[in-house]
């Protein structure tokens, strides 16, 4: 596919049309394996945001299976709180599903498998002792059909069979073992009441087989149902569905359709087109290509993953996606992953799939009504942790974690120009949760001679003995909820009748607490034990509650920056957390890019891809899987190239020397701007900014003295005004764009197109000797 790129000049002729050969550019970053996968973290994956497979050979396994380890992304447990306890890590958790066997007559002694990017399909050959077998897998992205094709050859055939995984919660799996924590409410789980569902169901119908499983106490259920056609000893074809339902009863009609539905399309020839135009319509909606063929291919890599995990009216992405795994970290983690999960979407400008967490908070608005105490009219709040439903009661605490996730809310209107859901859909949560901030306030009041507002008792997530007075995690997001809820009744007139009550907060809320070191924890927790987690960080990035725009804040964030990474990375002070994690290195070259230091940004940029666990294929584990680091990756990427914290757009402002030659189309910024850019040889060519909304656009660009053109035109000085700080201020309306240049526009090259890549820097990701290059190679494969 062929992306056109036009732009209109003053004479309105057309002075460009670049051509971006999609399907070429993407073939070169597809994933590569000539080693046996044989766990997940190094296998084949592809996935529709409900369901999804992983390929590999599990080590254990009889040499002559391979299988398709098939994952639905919403099979959840729905199990009622016992005796008042919600134990939401044994009751409400992802569940195991089950796998399809490849048993082949000969032991598979090889593998040459290539991921498609572009078509989200993989192809390949399983070699065995007795001949080999041609494979074709993908996860079709508008129904929930896992299709699999094998051809056999040589005198090989292939049975394939389910096998069920049963509903065991994995947390209790692990309590059952002896492993996890010990005592309080750990021990509480490990005796808790855990009936068993009953064994599946097994039945045919219309040449198509089921498994259906009911949940305990029939609170859901699951079916996988199957068909295969064709011949074992030649080519044969699995088509499966899964679907899980709650409080409905219909997951086994759900799967006879969805199969009746794939048969009819197969029949017509139509299904693998009308999966692929999904794909080639995700694609084109941004564009970027950089002279750093590694960082490039990751990024790409990380949009195939976005749109295999993430769906418009899916359920919100959690730690795994459709790629289940057996995990103590089984539902959604609102104490930074969900959070970091949603940026990547924004600027990107993959809007449609980043919906479903927006979406979600809407549909379960009333749970997170129902998570605060009775006597806490009107408020909101969540767990840390919770299942799909957000039922997670937060109880008589500041709801911080539900402030983040509507953070990512107002983020995703941001991007979007959707004004109308900010007034109806953010701000009515927005305003519960800032009761729920009042309530604890008038239930924890704190004596003081300062006349500040204090905050007596909150929780830095995930710093060792992080709870305390004035935590600044706890700080910066009351003042951002605060702001907003008044900045959202400004601009709407809503004259809400808490206006001053918002305004007193905002006015009175206690300082950050600062040391010589920066920002602390809190009052008194001072930042001195390494903290994989930036949460003292939170009002710098990504908040913008405090920004590098005055020199004295700039200096207090380089100076926290400096010793949070110090102290985590080189103090060799021993915590039982793992110290440093991949999102430890892409927060770091986030805020370095922020503060206007892209060596630093690149150096944690790269530090990230060299971090052992994450995998070959581009997945990241902590011992459990957890998808937020890598995707994070391509929120740093957007960073280093455009930022938008303020409402202000700056190109450029954090792209290292390395990145000489760097192009992008249509990324999204804060008031629903598509930018293109491009810089040659470490100059920028041009920067155009189109504005969706009509937004107020404000443009930072190194371009020297730029030459400025509206639609074409050259820009008068009313249209077009530079402040004392560089930054451009461009009257420009709803569908107009303005383009800044170095030369005349007309001289201006404005093509996009591929940077070139030598043949030895293509596919550098999978598994397979270039990818023995990297740690998390050594780390997850070894013979």
């Amino acid at each position: 596919m062929l992306l056109l790129v036009v732009i209109i000049t003053a004479s309105g002729m057309a002075a460009d049309r670049s051509a971006i050969d999609f399907e070429s550019f993407l073939n070169r970053h597809d994933m590569l394996w000539d080693r046996i996968p044989n766990r997940w973290e190094v296998a084949p994956y592809t996935g529709n945001g409900n369901v999804g497979f992983l390929f590999y050979q599990a080590r254990g396994e009889a040499r002559n299976v391979i299988s398709i380890y098939a994952g639905r992304h919403d099979y959840y447990d729905h199990r009622l709180p016992h005796e008042g306890h919600e134990m939401l890590w044994i009751y409400r958790s992802r569940l195991p599903l089950g796998h399809f066997n490849l048993e082949s007559k000969g032991d598979i002694t090889g593998v040459d498998l290539r991921l498609g990017l572009w078509h989200a399909e993989m192809t390949g050959t399983i070699k065995t002792t007795k001949g080999s077998y041609a494979v074709h897998g993908l996860s079709h992205s508008t129904t929930d059909v896992i299709y699999f094709k094998t051809e056999a050859t040589g005198g090989e055939s292939i049975k394939i069979s389910w096998h069920p995984d049963e509903p065991m919660p994995p947390v209790r799996a692990t309590l059952d073992r002896g492993g996890g924590p010990k005592g309080g409410s750990w021990d509480r789980m490990r005796t808790a009441p855990m009936p068993m569902p009953p064994s599946p169901t097994w039945s045919q119908a219309n040449g198509m087989r089921f498994c259906f499983h009911p949940l305990h106490d029939h609170r859901g259920e699951t079916t996988t149902g199957w068909e295969i056609t064709g011949e074992a000893d030649g080519q044969q074809i699995l088509t499966a569905s899964i679907h899980h339902s709650f409080p409905e009863h219909n997951s086994l009609a759900m799967v006879k359709q969805i199969l009746l539905d794939a048969r009819r399309l197969l029949k017509t020839k139509t299904f693998i087109a009308r999966h692929r135009q999904w794909w080639h319509a995700y694609y084109p909606q941004s564009f970027l290509t950089i002279n750093d063929p590694e960082k490039e291919a990751f990024y790409w890599i990380q949009m195939y993953k976005l749109g295999s995990a993430m769906r418009e009216k899916g359920p919100i992405l959690d730690l795994m996606g459709p790629w289940y795994h057996k995990t103590f970290w089984p539902m959604v983690w609102g104490d930074l992953n969900v959070q970091l999960i949603y940026w990547t979407h924004l600027a990107s400008n993959r809007m449609a799939v980043g919906e479903s967490l927006p979406n979600n908070m809407d549909k379960y608005a009333d749970n997170l009504a129902a998570n605060v105490s009775s006597r806490w009219k009107d408020s909101a709040s969540v767990a840390a942790l919770m299942p799909q439903d957000l039922i997670a009661r937060s109880e008589n605490s500041v709801p911080d974690m539900l402030a983040w996730m509507l953070h990512n809310y107002w983020l995703h209107c941001e991007f979007a120009g959707d004004r109308a859901r900010m007034r109806d859909g953010l701000f009515p949560l927005l305003r519960k949760t800032g009761n729920s901030y009042l309530n604890y306030l008038k239930d924890n009041p704190v004596q003081s001679d300062d006349g500040k507002i204090h905050i007596k008792n909150s929780w830095s997530p995930e710093y060792p003995g992080g709870r305390g007075q004035d935590v600044n995690f706890t700080i910066a997001l009351m003042q951002w909820c605060f702001t907003t809820l008044l900045e959202i009744n400004a601009e709407f007139k809503l004259n809400d009748p808490l206006v001053s009550k918002w305004q007193n907060i905002v006015d009175k809320l206690v300082d950050f607490q600062i040391d010589e070191n920066g920002l602390r924890i809190g009052k008194d927790i001072p930042f001195n034990k390494p903290h994989r987690h930036y949460s003292h960080l939170l009002g710098f990035y990504p908040l913008a509650v405090i920004t590098p725009e005055k020199e004295e804040d700039a200096k207090l964030l380089r100076t926290t920056l400096g010793h949070w990474l110090d102290v985590s990375i080189n103090s060799g002070i021993k915590v039982n957390a793992m110290p440093v994690t991949g999102y430890t290195a892409t927060g770091a070259a986030s805020m370095y890019a922020c503060l206007g230091d892209p060596e630093q940004a690149y150096h944690y940029l790269d530090f990230l891809i060299k971090h052992d666990r994450v995998s070959p294929t581009t997945m990241y584990a902590e011992g459990n899987p957890v998808i937020e680091s890598p995707l994070s990756f391509a929120t740093s990427i957007h960073d280093m190239l455009l930022q938008s914290w303020g409402g202000k757009i700056r190109v450029f402002r954090g792209t290292p020397e390395k990145w000489a030659d760097v192009a992008f189309k249509d990324l999204r910024t804060q008031g629903a701007f598509l930018v293109s850019a491009k810089k040659k040889s470490g100059a920028t060519q041009f920067v155009t900014v189109k504005s969706l909304a009509g937004s107020p656009c404000f443009v930072q660009t190194d371009i020297p003295n730029p030459k400025i053109y509206i639609n074409g035109f050259a820009a008068t000085k009313k249209q077009a005004r530079v402040g004392e700080d560089g930054m451009y201020q461009i009257a420009l309306k709803k569908g107009q764009s303005v383009t800044f240049t170095s030369v005349a526009l007309e001289k201006t090259d404005l093509s996009i197109a591929p940077i070139p890549v030598n043949e030895s820097d293509h596919n550098l990701f999978g598994l397979s000797e270039k990818t023995t290059r990297l740690p998390g190679h050594k780390h997850y494969y070894k013979k």
